[in-house]
């Protein structure tokens, strides 16, 4: 029999742990340790995984901790339902690794086996926090309500400390500030965009940090996610825009599948944006048309950066000069979030501030 982890309970036990996590007890250091290491190795999701894990155990002993799914039988829970939950009281009081309202909305746990320790496809790359996670979880277990929560404090503090760094980083991305006129500020941008792409980083980053410069509310996926719409736009919940961003050839079927995809979303707007030097354009009228009759969207194409630019400051009637002084600033952010090299952070400080002389 599967269990229902209620609100009021996940919330009652997310404020016990917060203040004990806030207070100046000592807590298991092998917590604070495994929680570290995690977040070391750096695959974001088993972050979010753990503390989901561990919200659902402090709440209620009885879960067991290797199982994902309620319908998994006894002891059965809802990983994802915990994890999201984490996510969206989450206020700024700590990182959670994966951001976003649906953190766990990915592979592994994306349609995979209802035991964790089932999971088979892993890449190499996340091998190791794959592993730490599940050995982790084993001794989660076999705790008590009150090692739950013990442990669940750990992962707090340990992130609560990791969104302080991140808010000193973000600091210090905003203080990439320019005074070049807006052509000028494209002109850097493109040759920065096109020199190495990163597997699609700097044109995804840039997405979300132009659509950051006109609107309150951008949520910026994990680079090829399965989900629709790597960047989207929210007003009130709803996703107003649903933006794609390619840093390689593209087809007519990139746009058809975007605006259709936009429209099952509920979507405004559906953004193609393809950063590529050697791409063939695409036939935007009859796309926009297709999309308009068939969908409902309206469909936008941009093939370079000025475009980009331009299409979302008439879009959103945002003026020419608040780009020109934002948007350093905000790609700066984006490139950290998404995880652009560090040789790349670097540059972009210096591309700026050489041309400013700040």
């Amino acid at each position: 029999m599967g269990i229902r982890l209620e609100d009021e309970a996940l919330q009652l036990t997310l404020e016990q742990a917060l203040s004990l996590a806030r207070s100046g007890k000592p807590l298991p250091t092998i917590w604070l340790d495994r929680v570290e290491r995690l977040g070391e190795l750096g695959v974001k999701t088993y972050i979010a995984a753990l503390g989901g894990a561990l919200l659902a155990k402090a709440t209620n002993p009885e879960v067991d901790s290797l199982l994902q799914d309620e319908n998994a039988g006894n002891g059965g829970y809802s990983l994802r339902r915990a994890a999201e939950f984490l996510a969206l009281h989450n206020e700024g009081r700590y990182h959670l690794g994966a951001q976003g309202r649906w953190p766990l909305n990915n592979r592994p746990f994306l349609g995979g086996p209802s035991r964790i320790d089932e999971f088979k496809k892993i890449s190499g790359r996340a091998r190791p926090s794959y592993e730490l996670f599940l050995d982790t979880l084993r001794d989660l277990r076999r705790r008590d309500e009150p090692e739950a929560l013990e442990a669940l404090a750990a992962f707090l503090r340990v992130r609560m400390q990791v969104q302080e760094e991140a808010r000193t980083a973000a600091r210090e991305a905003r203080g990439v500030e320019s005074d070049l006129a807006i052509a000028d500020l494209v002109r850097v941008i493109d040759l920065f965009v096109h020199r190495d792409s990163e597997g699609g980083k700097r044109a995804q980053a840039l997405t979300a940090a132009v659509l950051d410069c006109a609107f309150d509310e951008v949520d910026m996926g994990p680079i090829n996610g399965p989900r629709a719409g790597d960047v989207r736009v929210l007003s009130n919940d709803r996703v107003i825009v649903a933006a794609e961003a390619k840093q390689l050839e593209a087809e007519d079927a990139d746009a058809t599948k975007l605006s259709s995809d936009a429209a099952e979303l509920g979507a405004d707007l559906a953004l193609l944006v393809v950063l590529f030097k050697r791409h063939r354009s695409l036939d935007r009228e009859a796309l926009r048309q297709a999309a308009l009759r068939e969908d409902g969207t309206l469909l936008v194409i941009c093939e370079s950066v000025i475009e980009l630019v331009t299409s979302v400051a008439v879009y959103s009637a945002t003026p020419a000069a608040h780009i020109e002084t934002e948007l350093p600033g905000a790609y700066a952010l984006r490139m950290r979030e998404i995880e652009v090299s560090p040789a790349a952070l670097e540059e972009w400080e210096h591309q700026i501030k050489a041309r400013t002389g700040r």
